[in-house]
């Protein structure tokens, strides 16, 4: 397939040679574009709005996906050697003591374990820095004026 054009912005146009990852972001869903005639490292992460003109790529990446959908297991947990993707949520305990933590887990060897709570201490032993990030997020700054 050549490439097609995408307006990135009113002066400039690239060729997508492929579209060669997809993620959420903010609840906004991004597909990683590789251009043509630049490198792998180059590659850029466009949302949706931005590929309308080539959605022939795209639909392709999208049924590649569905032919290699990982075989989705129990919950996702540090014992079985699984990653931590992302914190979805937090809440407390049942008796209030301690913060529970909604975790996604990266994929591996076409295996998605799913979304599972953790605790604090467990999280804060295996993956101190997306607790960290998660919390640096959640921050809300008062306005000085």
């Amino acid at each position: 397939m050549s490439g097609s054009p995408v307006s990135v912005s009113s002066q400039e146009e690239y060729m997508v040679e492929a579209i060669t990852n997809k993620r959420v972001k903010n609840g906004r869903t991004e597909y990683e574009v590789k251009w043509q005639g630049y490198s792998d490292n180059e590659k850029t992460w466009e949302p949706i709005e931005n590929l309308q003109s080539v959605m022939t790529y795209v639909l392709d990446f999208e049924q590649s996906l569905k032919q290699k959908q990982p075989q989705e297991v129990g919950e996702g947990n540090y014992d079985d050697g699984d990653s931590a993707d992302e914190i979805l949520q937090i809440r407390k305990d049942n008796d209030g003591q301690n913060l529970l933590f909604q975790v996604s887990w990266k994929q591996k060897n076409n295996r998605a374990p799913k979304v599972s709570w953790i605790n604090q201490n467990t999280l804060k032993t295996h993956n101190p820095e997306i607790l960290i990030d998660y919390l640096l997020k959640k921050i809300k700054w008062p306005n000085n004026k």
